[in-house]
């Protein structure tokens, strides 16, 4: 991984997400060893000699954005999976799962998160909900280490496992013994991904979360009983709060048939919830935004995944949340400064991370997104974050600094020299994994031979 250089970012409008910083409409920021170490107004050149001055002039910082639940491993599973009969999500997605290789573990994963770097989000959650062994958990952690980028990979069953059998947690014991915090780089926690009580019978969920909480592990878990029981009105959450299954330490994804006993225990217990909007309205339903934040639950925003029609343009999400939950509830609590803040520090605070990310604060580690505010789509501009939240394109982020490095400069990725390209590879591997599934007779035949693209 590359050194960390100081920068001096000058003259920048800052949008910091801290409420002592506030926003500063000409800001200079100094970096030193990856630390935010000062904020002071724009006066002109300043002589830090040691350090490189990215010109900030007619842009806007803002801390970069944080991704609370994302399935890296299917990544490879964008343009196989879409809307022609046989292409569904899970059906794509348990016909491919097993054919999975060590190298399209880690290429998925790193092209997952080439494309969060160009979208502006620094930290992601990896939920790997497909671990089929040691050496693709360890091949999941590499990726991300490499990519530079700050987050979490939380430990799950292999995909379609068997609602008897536990996650390995002989393994899950034995992460913490292979990567050592100096490999860790101070960037990557662990998880564990659960399936739940809807899931596994008692003698295997319990099991579980109390090998996690014996272990100091935070717990996430999918809450979408509605693609799986048609007519479904309520996520069952107090039975999980009977059964000391919620708490601040458990992250609940989706739940978006929650009724109000539901949210209600979520707010009792501080139970998170991450909400992957796009993917909700897709095949779930509305996600509950305003009633989850009206009701004090901690709420956090994620893509989900790749496979289905996402990207990481997390200004466009934003968008589509406040006009969705302004057109669904008529209430005026989804601002956009409120999708910004959730999108940074509340995400920051899902995973634990709020006292070192989530906002441009002194002394917190650099995580930074630089946008051109002269582009042509946010111009005439009046309040910018009104400006980002409804007219930003993720064309506009200019650069993206994670953990004080720069990953992205000038719209463009910033590879390692003789690094492989992570879109390159991932397209080999997505063409070698399907010619593999076709000659196993679990994918029809590829139109097009694996052997167009080589491997590097």
């Amino acid at each position: 991984m590359r050194e960390r250089p100081d920068l001096l970012i000058t003259g920048t409008h800052l949008i910091s997400m801290d409420p002592a910083v506030g926003d500063v409409a000409g800001a200079d920021v100094l970096v030193r060893d990856g630390r935010i170490a000062e904020i002071v107004p724009h006066a002109g050149a300043r002589d830090v000699t040691d350090a490189e001055v990215i010109d900030g002039t007619g842009t806007i910082m803002l801390p970069g954005f944080v991704d609370t639940h994302w399935h890296l491993w299917n990544s490879l599973l964008r343009g196989t999976v879409g809307d022609r009969p046989g292409t569904g999500y899970f059906t794509v997605k348990r016909a491919l799962a097993p054919h999975f290789e060590l190298g399209d573990f880690y290429w998925a994963a790193r092209f997952g998160l080439a494309e969060a770097v160009s979208g502006g989000i620094t930290t992601v959650h990896n939920f790997d909900h497909n671990v089929r062994g040691p050496r693709d958990a360890d091949a999941n952690i590499q990726a991300h280490l490499d990519s530079g980028l700050r987050g979490r990979f939380s430990y799950g069953p292999p995909d379609s496992a068997s609602p008897e059998a536990t996650n390995d947690l002989d393994d899950l014991r034995g992460l913490r013994a292979r990567w050592t915090d100096e490999q860790l780089d101070g960037r990557l926690d662990f998880g564990v991904a659960l399936r739940g009580p809807y899931r596994t019978p008692p003698e295997v969920y319990e099991r579980e979360w109390a090998e996690a909480r014996a272990l100091g592990l935070p717990i996430t878990m999918h809450c979408d009983r509605c693609l799986r029981e048609e007519g479904c009105r309520a996520c069952g959450l107090v039975r999980l709060e009977e059964r000391g299954l919620l708490g601040e330490d458990v992250q609940v994804v989706h739940a978006v048939h929650a009724d109000g006993r539901d949210i209600q225990a979520l707010a009792r217990t501080g139970t998170r919830v991450s909400l992957s909007p796009m993917t909700e309205l897709r095949t779930m339903g509305f996600p509950l935004l305003t009633e989850l934040l009206e009701a004090g639950v901690p709420v956090s925003l994620s893509l989900d995944t790749l496979a289905m029609p996402t990207s990481a343009d997390i200004l466009g999400h934003l968008r589509m949340n406040v006009s969705v939950d302004a057109a669904r509830t008529g209430s005026g609590t989804v601002t956009p400064r409120r999708l910004l803040q959730l999108a940074t520090i509340d995400g920051a605070r899902d995973l634990g991370l709020h006292d070192t990310i989530g906002s441009v604060t002194p002394g917190k580690r650099a995580d930074l997104v630089i946008l051109r505010a002269s582009d042509i789509n946010l111009v005439p501009s009046g309040d910018p974050v009104e400006a980002l939240v409804y007219t930003g394109q993720v064309d506009n982020i200019d650069t993206v600094i994670a953990d004080g490095r720069v990953l992205k400069r000038q719209g463009g990725l910033v590879l390692d020299d003789g690094q492989p390209d992570p879109v390159a590879m991932a397209a080999v591997r997505r063409d070698a994994l399907l010619a593999r599934a076709a000659a196993a007779g679990d994918w029809p035949a590829p139109s097009t031979t694996a052997g167009e693209r080589s491997l590097q």
